[in-house]
């Protein structure tokens, strides 16, 4: 069984490495069986910008890209990722609009949401801090949740570690309390 994780984040105005990298990162770091769903896996990027809108129609006023670079293709994708997710990450490094209504719809479809955010005008709204799962300020405590939440679902050999002190002793044969001071070079 796999599990779906949609990767909700500023699209609008970013350049192409901004809009994807994070996600790129997300999905390279998701054990086997945690699939990350981009929006971005068919929208159109536009000269170096998602989202310039005046570049999205040609000289007649038609868009470009009907099938996936018209406004309501754009909400129609993201729309059916989030409906058909099983838990949404989204990532609000600034204000997003878009990422703010998938988070919307994520709890009106009552999905579980992790967000990853260090401003405090974000995280702390009210709308936000009392619908909001999981908060955190970076993506290794969000894909540790991911994780364990997955975990068991997932048919994988690839295990999210959980290393603890008494794990680290047991490996170097060391006794609480006991030090052990090596030299190098």
């Amino acid at each position: 069984m796999k599990k779906y994780v949609y990767l909700a984040g500023p699209i609008a105005g970013c350049d192409k490495e901004e809009a994807n990298d994070w996600r790129n990162d997300v999905c390279g770091r998701l054990v086997d069986g945690i699939v990350g769903i981009s929006p971005l896996r068919c929208e159109p990027l536009i000269k170096e910008r998602y989202d310039e809108a005046k570049d999205f129609v040609d000289g007649s006023g038609q868009y470009k890209d009907k099938r996936f670079g018209t406004p309501a293709a754009i909400q129609g994708k993201n729309w059916l990722d989030t409906k058909s997710c099983d838990l949404i990450l989204a990532y609000l490094p600034k204000v997003s609009v878009g990422t703010i209504m998938e988070i919307a719809w994520g709890i009106a479809l009552d999905k579980p949401i992790i967000l990853v955010c260090s401003d405090a005008g974000i995280v702390n709204h009210p709308l936000i801090s009392e619908n909001i799962n999981w908060i955190f300020d970076n993506f290794d405590d969000a894909l540790d949740t991911i994780h364990g939440l997955f975990q068991d679902y997932v048919d994988t050999k690839k295990v999210w570690p959980r290393v603890t002190l008494a794990d680290l002793l047991a490996l170097h044969s060391l006794k609480p309390g006991e030090v052990r001071i090596v030299k190098h070079g």
